[in-house]
């Protein structure tokens, strides 16, 4: 089967006057010189000779020039794509009369093949391929990544020991304290030095726990007690705390640079300019994906509790921050019957909630005073630091259980009164707070479903499908947009109705 429309490649000779008679370079205009390219121009100062493939003229034996491109194709006989190249030098040397018309393909062309120490009158352009460029791994970008992975390490490595010293007594500083309100059975309110001196008496409390114990775990907390743990700023933590934000943002900006880098928008407009190669690239960015999934995965796990751990451990009186630990029982709200399978994966599932953790809801508040009392607010609750017990306890006030002691309040309180009541209980007001948009996209974004997404994305936009990517980005940012936008409003209307002020007359 014969192939016909092929281009022939160039012919280098060692003197234009070598060249074919159809492919003889054609008189220069007056004021012209015929180049090494067999072109005509003014100056051949910039002319790059294409028999040099590159390479200096000094690299040569003998330095040959270009013939003009053959602008006619040709056609090859019994054409196999196994010898094309050899094939189309074949005809086209038949067809400039370098080779009898009656000579078979195989037989010698006298058309040397491209060589720096060839000496033969003519020779094909056909320069070798350049060998393609490896990435040694220890080029600027690497030793860079090195040296900031290792100092992090380094670094997180010094604030745990530093963390762990400080933090050797803070087990001991754990309060143990019941959900439940102190009952204060008088009408009338005690001040808290009365409360203190045990003039006024408290009614117990349905949970007896302890109120200091250093063997006790979130884990192990009775039903409606939460553990309390005091926190203080440190200016190493807070730098620690601000690295770690730095390098969550440092791993996605680090994949996009691999990716740009497969497009060649990093280094000098060529693909693969900062690492190497095609396997090279790939290589890397398989690697950071990974690294990066693993780091954003363990962010996501502890975002509840990792301000907290740049964050010092002290005694409650002490803390600018509260830690407040519970257990959070699971609600069934139908069970039947139970097969095998079913139990073992219910027995397989609580051993990993029991393990790790996870039925632990863990929320920090921070500490605020009025007057010398210390108190936190959790959950619309206030809790009140009772330096005799040492913990935070919210408090309730019984105003009567007959009709007659409800009466004896009719004259209200004192001023001394309403306020040791403020005091311990608060306003009777439920805050709801409501975040501002961009807080809110942010709240949205950085969960599991976003992260996910996020990485596919990745790979999409690495792997050329950039259209694909772009549209399913523009999906996930309206979704978003739109999910924020609806939650919001409809937080501002509860916190309308939860806010709501009118005046008694």
């Amino acid at each position: 089967m014969d192939r016909s429309g092929l281009m022939c490649p160039v012919l280098c000779v060692r003197d234009f006057n070598n060249c074919p008679d159809l492919i003889q370079p054609s008189e220069c205009p007056a004021g012209e010189q015929l180049c090494d390219d067999g072109a005509c121009y003014d100056s051949c100062d910039d002319v790059e000779n294409p028999c040099l493939c590159g390479m200096s003229a000094s690299d040569f034996d003998v330095l040959y020039k270009a013939c003009p491109s053959y602008s006619t194709s040709v056609t090859v006989k019994q054409y196999n794509p196994s010898t094309k190249q050899e094939q189309i030098e074949f005809a086209c040397a038949q067809t400039w009369g370098l080779v009898s018309r009656n000579a078979t393909f195989g037989s010698d062309t006298s058309v040397a093949l491209w060589a720096t120490n060839e000496t033969a009158t003519t020779m094909w352009n056909e320069c070798p391929l350049a060998a393609e460029p490896k990435l040694s791994f220890t080029e600027t970008v690497c030793l860079a990544f090195y040296g900031i992975i290792g100092a992090e390490v380094l670094l997180y490595l010094l604030w745990h020991a530093y963390k762990s010293i400080r933090e050797r007594h803070a087990a001991q500083m754990r309060r143990v304290c019941s959900q439940l309100p102190k009952t204060q059975v008088s009408p009338s309110v005690a001040s808290d030095k009365q409360y203190e001196k045990g003039v006024v008496q408290s009614g117990p409390s349905s949970i007896d726990v302890p109120m200091s114990d250093a063997t006790v775990s979130a884990s192990q907390l009775p039903a409606g007690s939460m553990l309390l743990r005091g926190y203080k700023n440190d200016i190493a933590g807070l730098f620690m705390y601000g690295l770690t934000l730095l390098s969550t943002a440092g791993w996605i900006a680090l994949l996009m640079i691999i990716v740009l880098d497969y497009y060649g928008k990093v280094k000098g407009g060529v693909a693969y300019g900062l690492l190497a190669n095609s396997n090279d690239s790939m290589s890397v960015f398989i690697f950071v994906w990974h690294l990066a999934a693993i780091w954003l995965i363990a962010m996501l796990a502890c975002k509840r509790r990792l301000r907290n751990y740049f964050r010092i451990e002290c005694s409650l009186p002490q803390a600018r921050v509260v830690q407040v630990e519970e257990r959070q029982e699971e609600v069934i709200m139908t069970e039947g019957r139970q097969n095998r399978l079913t139990q073992l994966v219910t027995k397989a599932y609580n051993a990993v909630v029991l393990k790790f953790g996870l039925n632990i809801v863990a929320e920090s508040c921070a500490t605020q005073h009025i007057g010398a009392n210390q108190f936190i607010e959790y959950r619309c609750t206030r809790y009140v630091f009772i330096e005799k017990a040492g913990s935070f306890e919210c408090h309730a006030f019984v105003l009567g259980e007959t009709h007659r002691s409800l009466l004896d309040c009719h004259n209200g309180l004192t001023s001394a009164e309403a306020d040791a009541r403020l005091t311990r209980v608060g306003e009777n007001f439920i805050r709801v707070y409501v975040p501002s948009f961009p807080v809110g996209l942010l709240q949205e974004l950085f969960s599991y479903t976003y992260l996910y997404q996020m990485m596919c994305l990745f790979v999409w936009f690495y792997f050329n499908y950039f259209k694909l990517a772009l549209v399913q980005l523009c999906v996930i940012l309206i979704s978003a947009f739109i999910k924020v936008f609806i939650r919001l409003r409809s937080e501002r209307r509860v916190k309308m109705l939860a806010e709501r002020r009118n005046q008694c007359r």
